[in-house]
């Protein structure tokens, strides 16, 4: 029989006990869903990290050989007779797979870059990009800041480029370009690193592409089917500083006695001779008998002479296959391989005509006083199909007749025979690579086709300046010039497979 009335303590002892198995169990169940929905949802997670990791793998070989393929063409430029593509990787050497690197080129400067990459666990995946690669010797380059008309005058009078061009300040009409500028850009690409473009309209002629700092304010102003892109490839300018001058001298002094013709690495079977010691009849004005390349008045890399080696006066040096020649009965200069002065350098008496592969290092200022400086045979039609020069005459070099002068000082061209403005064909005046570590002032009219590069680019007065790049200068240019095959690249269209 129940009873009715206070319950016993061991009544409620009883009920509690139940009561907690009850919770207890309840618990227990929503721990074990837990459990398993942990437990399937981490496995899940394990899943899709290991689908991720399989992925990564194959992506992070891709991508550390499509690396090292961009880094090679902007050090070394794209060069078609070259064994450097394809490019190989082991698992070994890059860690997360093999993988392959291949470039074609599609167009001038434009090329295809395909990496693929096979992960360690057997993935596979291929990045590809579309990049504009741009060797220093097929631009213009003004690689000091400060572009001002009131601190010198860059770019004022009549004046016109073709071709790429590379700034590390703002191209401002009325300031650096000048109010009057007749001319303007033409072609491009143009690159402007710390700065934008202000111009009046019609300054820039068929320029496809225009690189601004990001940094900076938009440019003004731009014409139609020009493509603006707001950030700028990376640029290192070489120098023509200490280290580069004690190689260049070191490279004179061993070619003045190899017997070959001109850079040994490029020209392999090209034999003559050459005595050490040298003829003294035949020296160059202030030539070393044990080193005919190299014109010093001692050992040392010093600027050690104050007169000027003159070529183009009436005095002839050198010896037919000699790498170093001057003969004025036809008034042509020979140039193969590294030649070395230590001291100014003044180019004088009309028209000079080279033959040779050659650069010369001049450790002091470079004039041309009344001397138009050119390709024995001229320069030829371009035949780059895309490229706006194609099958324009005066655009191109051969390999046997291209000279360039590099100097830590300027180089100054003054009386030359004239330029003739915002025209992308006519013959030059001057043809070759300039490059002035401290600037290049054009003090007459000039039609320069090649490449200058320098802290700045000064026109004086009302002068024509017009400069043409050349779309294969840098293919054939002196390994002896300053960062020869270094290249500008730029990132254009970009996909993973």
């Amino acid at each position: 029989m129940r009873k009715f009335g206070p319950e016993s303590s061991s009544d409620r002892t009883t009920r509690d006990s139940g009561y907690a198995m009850v919770v207890v169990l309840g618990i227990i169940s929503v721990l074990t869903v837990i459990t398993f929905g942990g437990f399937a949802m981490s496995m899940q997670a394990l899943h899709e990290s290991d689908i991720s990791r399989q992925e990564s793998l194959g992506f992070q070989a891709a991508n550390a050989a499509f690396d090292a393929g961009v880094m090679r063409l902007r050090i070394s430029g794209f060069r078609e007779d070259s064994d450097d593509w394809p490019m190989y990787f082991t698992a070994g050497q890059i860690g997360s797979g093999a993988a392959t690197v291949t470039v074609t080129e599609g167009g001038v400067h434009d090329f295809m870059v395909v990496a693929q990459g096979m992960g360690s666990d057997g993935s596979t995946e291929t990045v590809r990009a579309r990049i504009y690669v741009m060797d220093i010797y097929g631009m213009n380059i003004a690689y000091g800041s400060g572009f001002n008309q009131s601190a010198g005058g860059k770019f004022n009078g009549n004046a016109s480029v073709y071709g790429p061009f590379y700034t590390f300040d703002d191209l401002r009409q009325g300031e650096n370009l000048g109010n009057a500028m007749s001319g303007g850009f033409g072609w491009g690409p143009i690159y402007i690193q710390g700065g934008t473009l202000d111009v009046q309209a019609g300054y820039l002629r068929d320029v496809e592409l225009l690189y601004v700092d990001p940094r900076q304010a938009p440019p003004r102003v731009v014409e139609a089917g020009t493509r603006v892109i707001r950030s700028v490839p990376r640029m290192d300018v070489p120098r023509v500083d200490a280290a580069y001058l004690a190689n260049a001298y070191q490279q004179a002094t061993s070619q003045s006695t190899d017997n070959r013709q001109g850079d040994p690495v490029v020209r392999e079977t090209a034999y003559n001779s050459e005595p050490n010691p040298y003829p003294s009849a035949f020296l160059a004005p202030g030539a070393r008998v044990d080193r005919y390349k190299v014109v010093d008045n001692d050992d040392t890399v010093n600027a050690s002479r104050s007169t000027a080696l003159v070529i183009g006066g009436a005095t002839a040096f050198g010896r037919a296959d000699d790498d170093f020649r001057w003969n004025p009965s036809d008034r042509t200069l020979t140039v193969w391989g590294t030649v070395f002065v230590d001291g100014p350098v003044d180019f004088t008496g009309g028209l000079i005509r080279y033959y040779g592969n050659g650069t010369i290092v001049a450790n002091g200022h470079v004039r041309f006083i009344n001397s138009d400086f050119v390709p024995f045979n001229g320069l030829g039609v371009a035949d780059k199909p895309g490229h706006p020069s194609h099958g324009l005459p005066n655009q191109t070099f051969r390999d046997d007749q291209v000279v360039g002068i590099a100097t830590p000082r300027t180089i100054r061209l003054s009386n030359s025979s004239g330029g003739n403005p915002q025209n992308p064909s006519d013959p030059p005046t001057h043809a070759g690579a300039f490059f002035a570590d401290e600037e290049i002032i054009t003090e007459s009219k000039v039609m320069m086709v090649g490449s200058v590069i320098s802290r700045g680019i000064s026109v004086s007065g009302n002068n024509n300046m017009d400069l043409r790049t050349s779309p294969n200068l840098g293919e054939v240019i002196s390994r002896a010039m300053p960062g020869h095959g270094m290249a500008v690249v730029s990132m254009g269209s970009w996909a993973r497979q």
